[in-house]
């Protein structure tokens, strides 16, 4: 168990090695494609089958000069029936005089008929492979002898007794031909018709012809062929060695047909037919005809067994692994969620026990082999290693059960679901529904792997109920028990709307110069993924480079400044994880430097949003009585007062700028924060004044002030607008008597832009002064 945990550790050497995973990865020979293909030749065996091929070889290449014998090479489907086939090919090929041999497929042929005719044919042509006289004369002896029993001659003797149709059509045509031409080209038509003529005249000889060759030799005494048949084959001096492989996947009237025809030639001298089938298989299609008992008839049949030596477990397991290291190695990294503790369980648990024989082994390994480049692009793998391997095991060996877990997103991953929603019981229920997809004997097996690929569904199989913050490190791993992640590994390409693992690795690239940072920013922005980018920061953190701390903590900056404002209140949004991973990185940053890098980011961005949220998470004096919790700055002292002299300098700069300080993304909280810091209303208030002297600026300070969001009710499908205005803002920054006066003096419908906000502080004011009662519409409107 030791190896097999530590067996991916050469994985890792080579990634280390191979930094340039293109170039490795060209340089790997079959990628598993098409692996379940048998051997081929003795270099090719990994199972030491090479000697009992040899022995076998000998057995086959004795001569029998009295009659012919019956072999069969037993096995299940996997076992490597062809690969022993082919070692004892090589092996009777490797000494001229041993024995010539030939490989017949009937599952090539379809249907009886033509199984039993290639048989014969197939082996006329190689006894009559040397062309010499007695070669010739013995092919020809055993073609008469498989006629009879087959019947080949009567399609031959149909086409003879044609001939007067033949005769009748041609001279019919060479007439009309003649007659159609009067007038024309009459040399050409004269040509024509001669030789149609002389086609009509002819074809009663080829009929005739036809009908010799085509007779039914069953009107020859059979024992009389059969003798001639024997001399000639008793002249041989070496046997005749016919494989019959794939007899297992017949259809049982065609086994039935095959072995009967075996059974009738199995005494020939110097024909060995060794058949090659998985028993149970051969013995079933056997029973009608053997009063239930195809076993005995088919013992009846084959004289002597060759068992394929069973392959012990632990062989196939470390052929697997040797296979996967080779396709897969490159990607076992930490990177790519890849840990010896886990795979190691993964693969004892849930992948070997799954993998009863070689062409399993090779069926996962080819299915690996075609889906993993579908998730690599460049050197970047897209998904999480030890997931990824589960899952096509699963698509390999339980593919209903696959197919369900798609469908099943919402139970496996439970989104949306609480611990008290009631939902509990039907989850658990309809847990134990997917699991009974798969065989009872499985289910253990399966219920692993279920529970490794989805720690949110662990508790409904008796597991461990995982807490919320677990969450993040599978978001970091690409787990597939997140929602982020989830469709990759189903729909082999990343979510519309998702920024790839490739194109955040390039990102994070890109961290390391300012001009590089910009482009990608600004690519990422045009491609309408800003919000993927800030969720993947947020994630991530741990990810992020703190060596290029002094071009990604600007980049942050802006990239926060951007989002502010929009849905802020709302806890999963953009503006949120961008904030947040802007505060987590700082924490990893060494706290000598921390401090400088956040006031030098302020000063590079003039982000005031997220300066003042970083300020907030580190500013004792922020902190109410009974916060609870841990308070954990990610600022010092002194690095929060320096970043609220710089934030009020900038603010100060852009209220003296004319309306610049209206372009503010979240221009209320600032107000506050304007306040908070100079620990005074008259600055704030001093620039409202002056901001709303015109009806055009007091106008446009009522739209920024009002608060925009949806709600919905109950019943209700969608989500309706839902504007207002906090009554303590409007009173602190402007007055609630001043609003009402300006307000009254200025009409809404000179200002079409903001006349939506001015009518609705309108209706807040006089509900506020008791002008007017609140109505349905104020409840919906609020």
């Amino acid at each position: 168990m030791s190896e097999l945990l530590f067996r991916f550790a050469p994985w890792r050497a080579r990634r280390h090695a191979n930094p340039d995973v293109d170039e490795a990865m060209n340089k790997q020979p079959d990628r598993g494609i098409g692996a379940e293909a048998p051997i081929r030749t003795a270099s090719e065996d990994r199972l030491r089958r090479t000697e009992f091929a040899s022995r076998i070889a000998d057995v086959l290449s004795e001569l029998s000069l009295r009659e012919g014998r019956v072999f069969a090479i037993r096995g299940g489907w996997g076992f490597g029936k062809s690969s022993l086939k082919n070692l004892i090919t090589e092996r009777l090929d490797a000494k001229s005089s041993r024995a010539d041999w030939l490989d017949f497929n009937p599952w090539q042929w379809g249907d009886c008929n033509a199984i039993a005719r290639a048989l014969f044919g197939q082996i006329a042509d190689c006894l009559g492979g040397e062309h010499s006289k007695a070669a010739l004369n013995r092919a020809e002896a055993l073609r008469r002898y498989g006629a009879i029993l087959t019947g080949v001659g009567k399609p031959l003797k149909e086409v003879g007794s044609s001939g007067l149709l033949i005769s009748t059509v041609l001279t019919n045509a060479s007439v009309i031909a003649v007659a159609s031409a009067i007038g024309f080209d009459l040399p050409t038509v004269a040509k024509v018709a001669a030789v149609l003529a002389l086609l009509s005249f002819g074809v009663p000889l080829v009929g005739r012809l036809l009908s010799h060759l085509g007779r039914d030799h069953s009107g020859e005494p059979l024992d009389k062929v059969r003798r001639s048949l024997e001399a000639r084959l008793r002249e041989l001096d070496r046997p005749l060695v016919v494989f019959v492989d794939d007899i297992d996947r017949l259809e049982p009237e065609q086994i039935r047909m095959l072995l009967r025809q075996v059974k009738a030639n199995a005494n020939l001298p110097n024909i060995v037919f060794v058949l090659l089938f998985q028993p149970s298989i051969v013995e079933r299609a056997l029973d009608p005809v053997a009063d239930s008992n195809g076993r005995a008839f088919l013992e009846k049949v084959v004289q002597a067994n060759f068992d394929l030596p069973a392959v012990p477990a632990s062989i196939v397991h470390r052929m697997f692994e040797e296979e996967l290291s080779k396709i897969a190695g490159l990607y076992a990294n930490e990177a790519n969620g890849f840990s010896q503790r886990r795979w190691g369980n993964a693969c004892i648990g849930c992948i070997q026990p799954l993998l009863r024989n070689m062409r399993d082994a090779h069926r996962l390994i080819s299915s690996i082999a075609i889906h993993m480049p579908l998730h690599v692009v460049g050197n970047v793998f897209e998904v999480n290693i030890v997931d990824f391997l589960l899952l096509e095991t699963l698509r390999v060996f339980e593919p209903d059960l696959h197919d369900a877990l798609f469908r099943e997103r919402g139970l496996v991953l439970q989104e949306g679901r609480f611990s008290r929603d009631g939902r509990r019981k039907k989850d658990q229920e309809a847990a134990k529904v997917l699991l009974e997809i798969v065989s009872e004997e499985r289910r253990d097996i399966v219920r692993d792997a279920l529970k490794d690929l989805f720690p949110p569904l662990e508790w409904a199989y008796g597991g461990t109920n995982y807490a919320d913050g677990f969450h993040r490190q599978w978001l970091t791993e690409k787990r597939v028990c997140t929602s982020r992640y989830f469709p990759r590994y189903f729909e082999l390409q990343t979510t519309v709307g998702e920024l790839s693992e490739r194109r955040f690795v390039d990102f994070l690239d890109a961290t390391a110069t300012e001009d590089e940072l910009d482009a990608a920013i600004a690519a990422v922005e045009a491609d309408g993924l800003l919000n993927s980018l800030v969720a993947r920061l947020d994630e991530a953190v741990d990810r992020l480079p703190t060596e290029n701390a002094a071009v990604l903590l600007p980049g942050m900056f802006r990239l926060a400044e951007k989002l502010a404002g929009t849905n802020s209140g709302t806890f999963n949004s953009s503006y949120v994880a961008a904030w947040r991973a802007t505060s987590w990185f700082l924490k990893r940053i060494p706290e000598d430097v921390r401090g400088g890098l956040a006031l030098e980011a302020l000063r590079k961005t003039e982000a005031l949003s997220v300066a003042s949220l970083l300020i907030h998470l580190s500013d004792p004096a922020d902190r109410n009585e009974g916060d609870g919790g841990a308070f954990e700055p990610v600022l010092d002292l002194n690095t929060v007062a320096a970043m609220k002299s710089e934030w009020l300098r900038l603010m100060r700069k852009r209220a003296a700028d004319g309306d610049a300080l209206f372009a503010e993304p979240d221009l209320i909280s600032q107000l506050y924060r304007w306040r908070a810091y100079t620990g005074s209303m008259d600055e704030a208030r001093e620039w409202m004044t002056k901001a709303i002297q015109t009806d055009q600026g007091f106008a446009t300070v009522v739209t920024r002030l009002m608060s925009r969001g949806t709600s919905h009710t109950h019943g209700d499908r969608v989500s309706m607008p839902h504007n207002s205005f906090n009554q303590e803002t409007i009173d602190d920054f402007i007055g609630i008597d001043v609003a009402k006066a300006r307000i009254d003096s200025i009409n809404p419908n000179q200002f079409p832009e903001h006349e939506e906000a001015l009518r609705m502080l309108l209706r807040h004011l006089e509900k506020w002064l008791g002008l007017r009662a609140n109505d349905t519409f104020d409840f919906f409107q609020r």
